[in-house]
């Protein structure tokens, strides 16, 4: 079974350049909502593996954009051949912004589906991530070809390049799946390129680029609410409003030695303000939205809450510092994460983790700034899209203005559609429980077009195999995938 891991969510913020044993500041990492395919327990059939699955190099163009340019770069991807039969189709899960993995190919609901469909299993590295790297370093120029137009491409060539070179069957027909901004490249491959294309499992997609996704917060919110109760909500309300009214009236100083902040909050620069919040808001997220949700929040609560604190902001503060109790301080502050996002060297922690490259292509496509504004949630009123514009343009040279990045996020949905595509023969899949929903498909729009909104789930939790701990609702939507991937398959184009 596959267990769907939340890799730090929305922005960016410091975890300090050294590691913690040289340095004891102990950063709050302000990451991106980047959702792999986790590695399942050990089992029988990994091992039986062992014979089929194959690590791959394929010459990738380094841009597809400019014809007089030839220049490579070596492309990873991984292969599972134990379930293929001649004749049989291509299984494609498509990579993300994380370092591929050999599970990809070995576990999951989507490699059961390849067995009953004799598939030739693959799952590809995008580019700039892992050690797919097509430029010398990670600078701001060097990222001009980490975009959506040429993570597509790579994928239609590799498709190419399996039926032609590898399975030597130009016939051969193809599904392609992936989960969070995977499944986004997944169904924008095949707006691109239908013809090479029979089906999309989009898990998860996010589709509708936005310039302020305040319902994020309120989802949150509300789920905090209904599994933690409203003491836990009003505590968490109180805790952030009253850390704000100190600061307002001059008392940083409080809050500082509350939170054990490395570096004192700078209560007259509204961006160093807005930081600090947005990291106690990043680790309620991080800790609460990933598998055993009801659970994590309910442990949160129980700090939060606890008759041994004097107030909500003791509550909050006891529960922030709790996360990290080998650290002296916590890095919360502005410079931490502008020096931390402006390395380029791929051998820093920012970018081996992508964090680096998934922020340039959040500030460039996509947008998604999680903000506070709105009055339907519990934290504060000092996160807005400011802080996120405003890193772009720090850390990406001041060419990204707040002009410059919504004009940009308005031409992805220009370009692919948001989250209202003329798409056919594509399954989406969301989780009630995700607040990343809003961004995709939920709802059917046109024919042949699915779209399952999974009671419970989280985000991406359908992609484990069926399984005797599925309730109704999520062992349906992953039988409906099955059956649908196979009607794809046997109808005749």
């Amino acid at each position: 079974m596959w267990y769907p891991t939340t890799v730090a969510l929305s922005m960016v913020v410091a975890f300090a350049a050294a590691a913690i044993e040289s340095n004891p500041a102990r950063p709050v990492l302000f990451g991106s909502q980047k959702t792999a395919p986790p590695r399942g327990p050990p089992s029988d059939s990994i091992v039986d593996n062992e014979n089929y699955t194959e690590w791959r190099v394929f010459d990738q163009l380094q841009s597809h954009s400019n014809a007089h340019s030839v220049d490579m770069f070596p492309m990873r991807y991984v292969s599972n051949s134990k379930f293929y039969r001649p004749g049989g189709p291509i299984f494609l899960f498509v990579g993300g912004p994380w370092e591929l993995e050999q599970h990809f190919v070995e576990q999951g609901h989507f490699v059961d589906l390849a067995e009953e469909n004799n598939a030739f299993v693959v799952a590809n590295e995008m580019r700039y991530y892992g050690e797919s790297l097509p430029v010398p370093n990670a600078s701001r120029g060097n990222l001009r070809l980490l975009h959506i137009v040429q993570a597509c491409t790579d994928i239609a060539r590799l498709i190419v390049h399996i039926r032609y070179e590898v399975l030597r069957d130009p016939n051969a027909r193809v599904i392609v799946a992936g989960v969070g901004f995977s499944g986004s490249l997944a169904h924008w491959t095949r707006l691109r390129y239908p013809h090479l294309i029979h089906g999309v499992w989009a898990s998860g997609a996010m589709l509708q680029a936005n310039e302020n996704y305040r319902e994020f917060a309120e989802e949150v919110g509300e789920y905090i609410r209904r599994y933690g109760g409203n003491d836990c909500y009003g505590a968490l309300w109180r805790g952030f409003r009253t850390a704000e009214n100190l600061i307002d009236a001059g008392q940083s100083q409080t809050v500082d030695t509350l939170f054990k902040v490395c570096t004192p909050i700078n209560g007259t620069n509204p961006l160093d303000v807005e930081a600090f919040f947005y990291g106690i808001f990043n680790e309620v997220v991080t800790n609460t939205l990933r598998p055993n949700l009801r659970q994590n929040i309910r442990n949160m609560c129980d700090t939060l809450t606890h008759e041994d604190h004097d107030s909500s902001l003791t509550g909050l503060a006891s529960w922030i510092t709790g996360q990290f109790p080998e650290a002296e301080c916590l890095a919360m502050d502005l410079e931490s994460i502008v020096q931390l996002f402006q390395e380029t060297d791929w051998q820093h922690d920012v970018h081996k983790s992508g964090e680096r490259q998934w922020f340039y292509q959040r500030c460039t496509e996509l947008g998604w700034p999680l903000t506070a504004d709105s009055m339907n949630q519990p934290f504060g009123v000092r996160i807005s899209a400011n802080l996120f514009q405003q890193l772009c343009q720090r850390v990406f040279d001041g060419w990204l203005t707040s002009d410059v990045f919504r004009s940009l996020v308005r031409q992805t949905n220009t370009l692919y559609g948001g989250n209202r595509p003329e798409m056919r023969f594509v399954f989406y899949t969301h989780g009630s429980l995700d607040p990343w929903r809003f961004t995709g498909v939920t709802t059917v729009l046109y024919n042949n077009n699915y779209v399952n909104v999974i009671r419970g789930a989280i985000h991406g939790e359908d992609l484990a195999s069926i399984s005797d701990l599925d309730w109704a609702d999520l062992r349906r939507s992953k039988e409906e995938v099955g059956e649908t991937i196979r009607r794809w398959l046997e109808r005749r184009v």
